[in-house]
């Protein structure tokens, strides 16, 4: 009888030692910044050197309004201002902005990964002619 209770007291602390799994939480990925192009591609190729974007920059802010300055190159909206939005706070696929003089609203899907332990922008996105992709990649610029 002693040999079978501490045979189930055995198995019943084997059993308990069973790993438990850490269930990771994805972040909310903070696109409230002003960006800056750190590298364009068309039709997956580098087209950086070639187009003058010194002065692009894109401020998506916390009341989900977006400013654009020095846009002179193709991009999804050509209006100064308006509001934003994405898919999912947590696993965005989508960017959308809303030109704040149109109810029309332009869509590019994006991705948020990070470089160099910063947080990138990439937007794609194809401006009237749908046969030109481009990806816009986007640094933060530091306040």
């Amino acid at each position: 009888m002693r040999k079978i209770f501490l045979s189930v007291v055995l198995m019943a602390f084997i059993a308990s030692c069973t790993p438990k799994k850490e269930v990771l939480a994805e972040p909310v990925k903070d696109l409230n910044a002003t960006w800056r192009i750190a590298d364009i591609t068309r039709n997956a190729v580098d087209i950086t050197a070639y187009v003058d974007s010194a002065g692009f920059r894109l401020t998506l802010s916390g009341d989900k309004t977006y400013t654009l300055e020095g846009n002179n190159i193709p991009f999804l909206v050509n209006t100064a201002s308006g509001t934003w939005s994405s898919d999912d706070p947590q696993y965005p696929y989508n960017l959308t902005l809303t030109p704040t003089d149109s109810t029309t609203s332009y869509t590019g899907s994006i991705a948020t990964p990070v470089s160099g332990g910063q947080r990138t922008l990439s937007i794609t996105f194809s401006p009237g002619c749908y046969s030109n992709t481009y990806i816009y990649t986007f640094e933060k610029m530091n306040p």
